[in-house]
């Protein structure tokens, strides 16, 4: 089972050979089992990856996100080939009613809000009452007036001042963690067959990833936890904050009582909804609760 996220940041060579990753670089030849990735990172310049390479990879379903002089998320890179029943998990999908979309996106901003409360309860900052008692107000008022006002409650305490239009090391670290997460619902959503450009809430025509930008919102949360910046942090983010913020995919969720690292719990999420949305059923989705940070698997250079 795939459980690695690999962060190539040397200049190296990468190929395949006998199903396993070789990067070389300068300091020696490293090999890892195709079968242990899920997502690379190049962050680096001069990194230089085969065709066969990228092809191999994508037959593994393992998704490769670029980095920019930025260091944000330049492009991703996913397989094609995703589920022997894709086009039968897209028709369900389009055919999804109104009231459906409605009541799998309040479960979803309902556990937001909860996972934002325990946040503030973990960092031992104030509102986490006030937080909370949002998710009394979903099904009563809009849904998206509920989640707006929620979010602006919470980085309130969160982060005072912050704002999110601006570059500032801040925002650096939320973005690249928020990014993180999203290549990997992105991964995962694919390879269950759905068709991202279709969402439960988001309905952008720009935007390939509607179904994503929906998904991700009971995980930002996890990403809050570790993106405070350090002392004298530029816009531009050092190799050790963002191995700290990649890590998020590796840090635990509960998920029904199960521990279970955040990369596995996003598969979870994303298999809950494919039955969903195949069966019709009501099911409830399989959604994250936040706990104080755990590495419960490891990120590999």
């Amino acid at each position: 089972m795939a459980f690695r996220t690999l962060e190539i940041s040397k200049p190296s060579d990468v190929h395949v050979h006998k199903q396993q990753l070789e990067i070389a670089n300068e300091e020696g030849t490293i090999k890892i089992p195709l079968e242990d990735l899920s997502t690379i990172v190049c962050s680096g310049a001069n990194i230089r990856m085969s065709t066969m390479a990228q092809a191999m990879m994508a037959e593994r379903g393992i998704s490769l996100m670029v980095i920019d002089e930025k260091y944000q998320p330049a492009c991703i890179v996913l397989p094609i080939k995703s589920n022997v029943r894709q086009t039968m998990v897209m028709r369900k999908q389009i055919a999804l009613e109104k009231e459906t979309k409605n009541g799998i996106w309040s479960e979803m901003i309902n556990r937001k809000i909860e996972n934002q409360a325990m946040a503030l309860t973990i960092l031992g900052k104030d509102g986490s009452e006030k937080i909370a008692a949002h998710t009394k107000r979903i099904g009563v008022d809009d849904i998206d007036s509920v989640e707006a006002n929620a979010a602006k409650d919470y980085f309130y305490h969160l982060h005072p001042g912050i704002n999110r239009r601006i570059d500032s090391p801040l925002n650096s670290c939320l973005n690249y963690g928020y990014a993180v997460l999203r290549n990997a619902i992105i991964r995962s959503s694919i390879l269950a067959g759905f068709q991202l450009s279709i969402g439960i809430h988001h309905d952008n025509y720009l935007n390939t990833f509607n179904l994503a930008d929906d998904l991700i919102e009971p995980w930002r949360p996890f990403v809050d936890l570790i993106a405070a910046p350090e002392p004298g942090m530029d816009i531009i983010l050092s190799k050790s904050k963002r191995r700290e913020l990649a890590m998020v995919l590796h840090h635990a969720c509960v998920i029904n009582g199960r521990k279970m690292s955040v990369l596995t719990g996003i598969d979870e999420m994303v298999a809950s909804l494919r039955e969903r949305v195949v069966s019709e059923s009501g099911a409830c989705l399989k959604l994250p609760t936040l706990i104080p940070i755990e590495v419960i698997e490891s990120i590999k250079e």
